[in-house]
């Protein structure tokens, strides 16, 4: 079923004249529920999921709030957000407290604060780091990891499409995969 919608999605795109990548991205998104419902029941990558279950769950939950607010970068909130200050906002729910750039929060993590995670192990609530257009070794993006199952994000994606749930491919530009420590605090 998500294969045909996704081929729909594709030939929509076409007839439309839309780029494919954001039909994809749309299509996909449509398909999850958000992290828990607002009975306090969970859904995809909810609790249960994931073995810090109860920050993960404070993660998700604040970063689902903000479905659906704009990308700027260098915006810092409330409803505006790049990619590091929506991850950084959301882990400080959880009272970790992450640094401001992308690539500090990845060498943050490597410095110490953070366990690098193996592809195919992450969890919900965990932060992929993609390479940029600078190279294959220069952090440009982060996400959340929404649901490792599905392999489905939120993030803040780009100024087209904002903040919200969109898919990635385990071996397609994905840099690292790291879980913060959640004693952990910023000290830059």
């Amino acid at each position: 079923m998500t294969r045909l919608l996704a081929l729909l999605a594709v030939l929509a795109a076409l007839l439309l004249g839309l780029p494919v990548a954001a039909a994809l991205a749309l299509s996909a998104a449509s398909n999850f529920p958000p992290a828990s419902s607002t009975d306090g029941t969970a859904g995809i990558g909810r609790s249960a999921d994931v073995s810090a279950s109860g920050a993960a769950t404070r993660v998700l939950r604040w970063a689902d709030s903000h479905a659906g607010d704009r990308y700027r970068m260098g915006a810092n909130g409330p409803h505006a957000w790049d990619c590091s200050s929506f991850t950084q906002a959301a882990w400080a729910k959880a009272g970790v407290r992450l640094p401001r750039i992308a690539q500090d929060q990845r060498d943050w993590l490597a410095d110490g604060h953070g366990t690098r995670i193996p592809p195919g192990h992450e969890q919900a609530g965990d932060l992929i780091f993609w390479d940029s257009y600078l190279g294959p070794r220069t952090i440009g993006h982060v996400v959340l990891v929404h649901d490792p199952q599905r392999r489905t994000t939120i993030e803040a994606h780009n100024t087209r499409l904002g903040v919200g749930h969109f898919t990635y491919q385990p071996r397609h530009h994905r840099y690292e995969i790291w879980r913060p420590d959640l004693a952990a605090t910023a000290t830059t």
